[in-house]
């Protein structure tokens, strides 16, 4: 993986729902079981995948639709939304739980109860 520095800190100086470390990171987490395909089964559990794919394709229809706070990039695919959901959780956790509940849990679930 290879960053623009100057991407890397402003990333971090801001606390917004883009982060070019996390959103890299996470495909790096995401391929770990040897499939780049916004399913992390190193730290994703079986009985919460069937959920979490449907979750997906439902949210990435709501990005296309217009009908999101989570960015269009997200809509991209399942890697992309991945990544950019795992941007928000870290960047803006209160907006994502306000605004997507059903994301946030999983994702918290995923990431430890972080926040």
């Amino acid at each position: 993986m290879i960053l623009s520095q100057r991407s890397l800190r402003n990333g971090f100086q801001q606390r917004d729902k883009k982060n070019v470390g996390i959103h890299e990171f996470i495909h790096l987490l995401d391929m770990t079981d040897g499939q780049t395909d916004g399913i992390p089964q190193v730290i994703m559990q079986q009985p919460i995948i069937i959920p979490w794919i449907k979750l997906m394709q439902k949210e990435i229809k709501k990005i296309q639709d217009g009908d999101s706070t989570i960015r269009d990039y997200g809509a991209t695919n399942e890697a992309e939304f991945f990544s950019v959901v795992s941007e928000y959780f870290f960047g803006q956790p209160r907006q994502l739980k306000k605004k997507h509940p059903e994301l946030y849990r999983i994702l918290n679930k995923l990431y430890g109860g972080s926040h």
